[in-house]
Parts: C-alpha cells; sequence; structure tokens
C-alpha cells in the first residue's frame, strides 16, 4: 500500500484539496443542470489542467467525475428530469417524494447513498482492481450478449404494471438505435439519404426529449396549478433519519457492489447499473408495490449504484488502459496529456498517480457530500419557481446542452421530435423508462450477438455453454418468470 501513502502526500494539502472542492462544486452543477453532463465539464476544463501538472489536473478531473455524477439527482428529484443518465432510475421515486413534501428527505437520502456507494467503489478500487479487472476480461461477446438480455428483464420492474406496455417502450427503445451506423461494420442504414442520420439518434437530444421536452408539453397543456412543482418539507434535515438508514444498510451495500461491478465491464455505465440495482432492491423489498409512487428504497438503490460507478469504471483503466465509461474515456486523454500511459505499468513507474487518483476520488465524495448537503437549502429554492418560468428555461438549457454536445441543428431536432413523441406516449399511459433502458441495451446486445456469431462461424453454442453467459440468461429467464408467477399467485388467492 505504499501508493496510498505517496497519493496522501501528494493529495493533502491546502491548494489540492481547494481544487478538488471547486472542482466537485462545479460538477454538481454540471450534473444538476440538463444537458450538461461530467463527460462535457471534465472536456471543457482539460486544457486548463495542463498548467496545474498531472497531480492536480487529475484532482480537478475526478472532482467533476464525482460532482456530476451525484449533481443528477437534484433536477431529478426536484423537477423530474434527470440532470445525467445516470440519475434517470432516480427520477422514479424523488420526483413523487417531493410531490408529497418530502423533497428533502430524497435529496439527503440521496446525497448519502452517493457518499456511501462512492467510499465502497474507492475501497475496492484500493484493495482488489488488479483481481476484478482480470475477471472483466473473461467477459467476451457471450458474455455481454447475456448482461444486455438480462438487463432487459428489469422491463418488469419499471413498467408501471403494465407490462405490455412496458415491452412496447423497450421495443420502440431499440428501434431507434437502429437508425445510423451499423455498430459492427459501420454501415449506414435506416438513413433515408439523409447524411446526418448517420450518426443516429445522441444519447442527448434522445434523453432530454423524453423526459425533459415531453415534460414541458404535459405540463402546458395541463389544467393543474402552474404555480411550483412540488412543496418542501416542513423539517429541514441535512443527514436522513437512522430509521430509515438501519432499514436501507442491505439496500445500500447491494446497490453499491453492484454498481461497482457494473462499472468496471467497460460500456456498461451508470445507467444500466442503477437500473439493476433498482430492479434487484425491488425484488428484495418487502413493499415491492411502493415502488414508483415515492419510496425512499428507489432513490438509495438508484444513488448509491451510479455513484460506485466512479470507483468501478476507473479499475479497468488504470489497471488495463481500458476506460469503463465514456467520462473515463476523457480521462484517458488527459492521462495521457500529462504523459502518462494507464495500464499494469502504472502501478510501478508511476507509483504517486496511482495514490494519487485513488486518494483525490475518496477526497472528491466525502467533499460531494458536504458541499451538497451545505448546498442543499439553495437547491430546494428551485422548487418555489413557478412552472411558467422555470419549464422554459429548462428546456432553453437543454437545447444549449444537446447543440454544444456535437454542435448539429438536427440534434435540436432530435430533441423537439422525441418531446412529441414522449408526450404522446405519457398521454396514452406508455411508460418512458424502458424506452430509455432498450436504448441504452439495443446496441450492447446487438453488436454483441453479431460479435459472437462472427467468432464463432455462425455458431450459437457459446452463448449457452459458456459458463458466465449461460448464467446471465438463467438469471433473465428467473427475473421474468418469477414476477409472473408471483402476480398469478396473488390474483389466485383473491
Amino acid at each position: 500500500m505504499e501508493f496510498l501513502l505517496l497519493g496522501l502526500e501528494q493529495t493533502i494539502n491546502i491548494y489540492t484539496i481547494l481544487i478538488v472542492a471547486l472542482s466537485v462544486t462545479l460538477g454538481i452543477f454540471f450534473g444538476a443542470i440538463p444537458g450538461l453532463t461530467a463527460t462535457l465539464g471534465i472536456a471543457l476544463i482539460l486544457p486548463f489542467t495542463y498548467g496545474l501538472g498531472p497531480i492536480n489536473g487529475l484532482a480537478a478531473m475526478l472532482g467533476i467525475y464525482v460532482g456530476a455524477t451525484s449533481g443528477g439527482l437534484i433536477s431529478a428529484t426536484l423537477i423530474g428530469i434527470p440532470g445525467t443518465g445516470a440519475s434517470i432510475v432516480t427520477t422514479f421515486d424523488g420526483y413523487p417524494m417531493a410531490q408529497k413534501g418530502n423533497a428533502n428527505q430524497a435529496l439527503s437520502l440521496g446525497v448519502f447513498a452517493s457518499l456511501v456507494g462512492g467510499v465502497i467503489s474507492m475501497i475496492i478500487l484500493t484493495f482488489v482492481a488488479p483481481l476484478l479487472a482480470k475477471g472483466a476480461l473473461l467477459f467476451g461477446p457471450w458474455e455481454y450478449f447475456s448482461l444486455g438480455i438480462f438487463g432487459l428483464t428489469i422491463v418488469v420492474s419499471v413498467s408501471g404494471g403494465n407490462l405490455i406496455k412496458g415491452l412496447i417502450s423497450a421495443s420502440l427503445g431499440v428501434f431507434i438505435t437502429f437508425f445510423g451506423q451499423d455498430p459492427v461494420i459501420a454501415t449506414p442504414r435506416f438513413t433515408f439519404g439523409f447524411t446526418q442520420l448517420e450518426g443516429g439518434f445522441s444519447i442527448l437530444p434522445t434523453l432530454l426529449g423524453f423526459f425533459a421536452v415531453s415534460r414541458f408539453f404535459s405540463d402546458i397543456t395541463s389544467k393543474e396549478s402552474n404555480h411550483s412543482m412540488v412543496v418542501m418539507d416542513k423539517k429541514y434535515r441535512i443527514f436522513p433519519s437512522l430509521n430509515l438508514l438501519k432499514k436501507s444498510i442491505k439496500n445500500l451495500f447491494r446497490s453499491s457492489f453492484l454498481g461497482t461491478l457494473i462499472g468496471i465491464l467497460p460500456g456498461a455505465g451508470g445507467s444500466i447499473a442503477s437500473f439493476l440495482a433498482y430492479d434487484r432492491s425491488k425484488k428484495a423489498s418487502k413493499t415491492p408495490n411502493k415502488f414508483g409512487e415515492g419510496h425512499y428504497e428507489g432513490v438509495i438503490a438508484s444513488e448509491s449504484a451510479n455513484n460506485a460507478i466512479t470507483g468501478g469504471a476507473l479499475i479497468p483503466l488504470i489497471t488495463l488502459g481500458i476506460p469503463g465509461d465514456m467520462v473515463t474515456a476523457v480521462i484517458l486523454g488527459g492521462l495521457m496529456i500529462h504523459g502518462l500511459q494507464p495500464g499494469p505499468m502504472l502501478f510501478s513507474n508511476n507509483a504517486d498517480v496511482v495514490g494519487t487518483i485513488f486518494v483525490s476520488l475518496l477526497l472528491a465524495t466525502i467533499l460531494m457530500f458536504l458541499i451538497q448537503s451545505g448546498l442543499m437549502r439553495f437547491f430546494a429554492r428551485i422548487i418555489q419557481v413557478p412552472k411558467y418560468i422555470l419549464l422554459p428555461v429548462i428546456i432553453l438549457m437543454s437545447m444549449v446542452g444537446v447543440y454544444s454536445a456535437n454542435n448539429r441543428i438536427f440534434d435540436l431536432g432530435v430533441l423537439i421530435l422525441f418531446g412529441f413523441i414522449g408526450y404522446a406516449l405519457v398521454e396514452n399511459k406508455f411508460p418512458l423508462a424502458p424506452i430509455i433502458l432498450g436504448y441504452i441495451l439495443g446496441p450492447i446486445i446487438e453488436s454483441n450477438w453479431r460479435l459472437g456469431l462472427m467468432t464463432t462461424g455462425g455458431d450459437v453454442l457459446p452463448f449457452f455453454s459458456r459458463p458466465i453467459s449461460l448464467i446471465l440468461l438463467l438469471i433473465a429467464v428467473v427475473s421474468i418468470l418469477y414476477p409472473l408467477y408471483k402476480s398469478g399467485k396473488a390474483q389466485r388467492s383473491i
């Protein structure tokens, strides 16, 4: 553990702590504002990190990473619009809690769960990173395909009691991914002669179209009051109650471990981790019927899992030089700017840098909790703004964020198009969460199915004969059949 001592020596000073604190604060705002992401935040500060040197530059990037990942819960809870893709699942219960007058409780639970998830992932990162990274190498296209199929079984949990409509929504999400380039051979498909469609539908305009713009259309056509969306708790509380925490210990640790493990798998990401953690928590809960109606367990599962991604995604980056998600891909670029090459030799050649990554991640997680808890009163004032003022501002910021990501007017059209589609679906009682689930998992399933077949010359047997792939498929079957069995049993007992 010599590298940890070197990291402490390099990081624990006023200058570095101040850099991390400022970066975390900036990251929280990037995460809280729909349309701005951790990836964009790190990309913007990347040129400035060169002047800070490798130690402080890395600390700044990790600060934004941690802050933005947690910051997404603010808008997800207070206005029902996910600030980042990783906070989609937080809207399922966080916003209903806020509507019931428990906005502060939802925020305090979410921030505390973020702290626990981040700390657990950092501990795993420190002690078992090399072993877990080697385990991730066992995943070939067959295992990733089975993981995607397993992920789709979560449709049962997020369909709001109507499985048929949930499956239709998930199928629509998968269908959206067919537009653009083929994920294996990069041949354009379903472009209809439009060159702009060759890039497909990017995640940012797709996500914000379904969740932000559709919400805008729903609210302007609603006959309900046009004042603030939710009311704040009468009692202000920074820490969640001990009673709730005692009930949530298993959920916290299970979701944090699951988030870390998903983070290790390159390309999986916080969205999948949150969906899986939410699904596991719902199945393990004594009150699964409360999920989606403002249940604290749903907020804890989502936030602990998506923040555990931060440590998990760094494991393959540090040990193998493989980024775990889009954010760590940008961090990889930052490391290379400073003349550092992630991989096995990083531990022997740059032990101080490895130690800095570990200590900075822990420091950023702790500062995230302190800063976000301290600013909670400020964030809570957002909900006092009337909807007719707040929603147009959100739409404007979403449009700026969407355009700045790729500098394409086309993406603004996608944003509005999916806003109309999302509005039509909501009005007809179709859940939106399965659409995003299908959108995220569609390319993983399709590309790995085809890669697996290409590798074996068309033989499908490895999908069922490789141990990890088979186990995931069996769990997927159980995940679908067990809730249906419970539902049928409950109906027969009536």
